[in-house]
């Protein structure tokens, strides 16, 4: 493994650790060791960046903070229609859920890259306690990319807002082409990020 991919690794699992323990407590007290800085651009962008490791290449690892002005409740629900995601996400043409499990599901997704199909499917679970979704590749499935993997984490704001803690780390394997590496790179998934923030907050309605 190379060393920017394992440090990402290490963090990813890090922060994964710490969510258990912050999932019981409010987005002020999650904020509240944040700099101030980084709190300003929040207020102001909506999506801030907390950790960012590999370019245009095919591997890349985002961590960010997302500010919702919905409740923590309507943003799960959002999230749940698995179906609804090229509503929001472009790059993808079909999700469709294939297995329902007692923790969760696993859905086959096709995305397209100018003129290259890529399949696979991800298995989620939900944290029925702290409501954490994550999701990874299902290895029983011949999938067209390497790793795939992330999660989303959410604590309540006082005042009936959402906040938002995303992590996300994708390897599409040196054996897609090059176009279609950065076609799911860096820029990819913080896209997906900033477009998922603005379909929540309208309620499903907007569109990219």
């Amino acid at each position: 493994m190379q060393p920017r991919a394992s440090a990402a690794r290490v963090a990813l699992l890090a922060l994964a650790g710490s969510l258990a323990l912050g999932a019981q407590r409010g987005a002020e007290s999650v904020l509240s060791a944040e700099p101030p800085a980084r709190l300003e651009r929040l207020e102001a962008q909506r999506v801030v960046l907390v950790e960012d490791a590999g370019g245009e290449g095919s591997q890349s690892f985002i961590m960010a903070l997302v500010l919702f002005e919905r409740s923590v409740d309507r943003v799960r629900e959002l999230l749940r229609q698995a179906e609804r995601q090229p509503e929001y996400r472009p790059e993808l043409k079909s999700v469709k859920t294939v297995e329902l499990l007692p923790d969760g599901r696993i859905d086959e997704q096709k995305m397209k890259i100018l003129f290259t199909r890529l399949v696979y499917r991800l298995r989620y679970h939900e944290d029925p306690q702290t409501g954490r979704l994550e999701w990874k590749l299902d290895e029983t499935f011949d999938n067209d990319v390497e790793r795939l993997e992330g999660f989303w984490e959410f604590f309540s704001f006082e005042d009936g807002r959402t906040l938002g803690r995303f992590g996300s780390r994708v390897d599409v394997g040196s054996g897609v082409p090059r176009f279609v590496q950065k076609g799911i790179s860096r820029k990819t998934v913080l896209t997906y990020v900033e477009n998922t923030q603005k379909w929540v907050d309208s309620g499903g309605s907007w569109r990219p």
